[in-house]
C-alpha cells in the first residue's frame, strides 16, 4: 500500500509542473492585461506597475521567479485586491469552499447510494421511474439555471432562505449552495449505483448465490459491495466538478470562496490569483484521487494484489 502511494506522490510532481506550465503561458498569452481597464493609465504608471511586479521581464524569468517563489509556498501579491498577497485571501476563501463542497459531496453519496441501490432492485417500479426521471432533469439542468430558480421559489416568493451572503457560515446561508452543488453529484452517483448494481446482479457468482438459496439481502450485500467500487472511483471526478461548479455557485450567491476570487480574477487577468487557485484545485484532485484508490484497494483484493 506505501508504494503505491509513493507513486501516486512521485507521479503527481511532474503533473503538477505541468499544469503550473500551461497555465502560467497561457494565461500571459491571453488578450488584455492585469493594469488594462476603460480609463487607460498613464504610461509611466503602467511601466512603473508592471516593473514593481515584474512584469516587464522576459517570460522565462517571470516564470522561473514564480516558481521559485510557489516551491516555498508563496502564491505571490495579488494583482487586484493589492493589500493583499494571494495566501491571505486564500486562507480565508478556502476554507469557504471546502465547507460547501465538503457538505455536498457527502450529502450526495449518502443519499445518491441509497437511491440507485433501490431503483436497481425494482427497476420496473413507480419509484425507480421517478428517481430515473429526477436523476435525468438533474443531469441536464446546469447549476447556472437551477440557483436563481432556488433564489426566486425559496427566497423571493416563500421568504424561507437567504438568497445570497455568507453571515459567517450561518446554516440558512449554506442550504442553497450546498444543494444547487449537491444535486448534479447526486443524480450522476445515483445513476452510476444503479447501473452498477444491475451488472452486479447480473454476475454468474450472484446466480450461484440464489441457487444455493442464500437469502436475497445476503446477496444484495454482496452485489453492493462490487456496485461501489465504480462510485468511490467517481469521487476524484466529483471532486474536481464541485471546485469547478462551486465558481459558478459562489458567484451566484454571492459567498466568499475560492470560485468568486477565480471569476473576479479571470476577468481581470489577476494571474497570481488565477495559477493559485488551478495550482490548489489540481492539488485537491490528486488527493481526491489518491484516496479513492486507496478505498478502491481496501474493498476489492485484487487491486491489492495487483
Amino acid at each position: 500500500m506505501m508504494s503505491v502511494i509513493l507513486r501516486r506522490l512521485m507521479a503527481a510532481i511532474p503533473t503538477l509542473f505541468v499544469i503550473a506550465a500551461l497555465s502560467f503561458f497561457l494565461m500571459r498569452l491571453a488578450p488584455g492585461g492585469p493594469f488594462d481597464t476603460e480609463r487607460p493609465l498613464d504610461p509611466a504608471i503602467a511601466a512603473n506597475l508592471r516593473r514593481i511586479y515584474k512584469l516587464d521581464l522576459p517570460l522565462w524569468q517571470q516564470f522561473l521567479l514564480y516558481m521559485s517563489s510557489l516551491l516555498q509556498g508563496d502564491f505571490g501579491p495579488s494583482l487586484h485586491w493589492r493589500d493583499f498577497s494571494v495566501n491571505e485571501l486564500f486562507a480565508r476563501a478556502l476554507p469557504v469552499s471546502l465547507r460547501l463542497g465538503g457538505a455536498a459531496l457527502v450529502i450526495a453519496f449518502c443519499l445518491g447510494v441509497p437511491i440507485g441501490y433501490r431503483a436497481a432492485l425494482a427497476p420496473r417500479g413507480f419509484p425507480a421511474r421517478l428517481a430515473g426521471l429526477i436523476i435525468l432533469g438533474a443531469l441536464i439542468v446546469p447549476p447556472f439555471v437551477v440557483a436563481p430558480l432556488l433564489q426566486l421559489l425559496f427566497g423571493l416568493d416563500l421568504h424561507l432562505l437567504p438568497i445570497g451572503g455568507w453571515e459567517d457560515g450561518a446554516f440558512s446561508h449554506q442550504i442553497l449552495p450546498v444543494t444547487v452543488l449537491c444535486l448534479p453529484l447526486l443524480a450522476a452517483i445515483a445513476n452510476l449505483t444503479r447501473a452498477s448494481m444491475r451488472d452486479a446482479l447480473a454476475e454468474p457468482h450472484m446466480r450461484t448465490l440464489r441457487a444455493f438459496g442464500l437469502p436475497a439481502r445476503v446477496i444484495e450485500t454482496h452485489a453492493l459491495r462490487a456496485a461501489l467500487l465504480p462510485v468511490i472511483a467517481y469521487l476524484g471526478l466529483a471532486t474536481a466538478n464541485v471546485l469547478t461548479g462551486s465558481m459558478v455557485v459562489e458567484t451566484i450567491f454571492g459567498l466568499p470562496g475560492m470560485g468568486r476570487y477565480f471569476v473576479d480574477a479571470a476577468l481581470g487577468r489577476d494571474y497570481p490569483i488565477v495559477m493559485g487557485t488551478v495550482i490548489i484545485v489540481a492539488l485537491m484532485v490528486i488527493g481526491f484521487n489518491l484516496i479513492a484508490d486507496l478505498l478502491l484497494a481496501w474493498l476489492d483484493p485484487r487491486i491489492r494484489r495487483e
